[in-house]
């Protein structure tokens, strides 16, 4: 059960988008022949966008 507010929900998401950041800067491979560079920068930019909601939501919105 999720709970629709409070510190426990927030620090929840938190962590759910921290792992997908890790999973994005993790694909990050110099010379990779699965990902084309545009796709590793793409995911890099995301992975910061996602950092930055991340402290904002842990922040509760400031």
């Amino acid at each position: 059960m999720i709970l629709r507010d409070g510190f426990i929900r927030r620090k929840f998401e938190v962590a759910l988008i921290r792992l997908a950041i890790a999973i994005l800067m993790g694909r990050n491979v110099q010379r990779s022949l699965v990902v084309s560079r545009r796709d590793n920068n793409d995911m890099w930019y995301m992975a910061e966008k996602l950092d930055s909601i991340a402290k904002r939501i842990s922040k509760k919105y400031p």
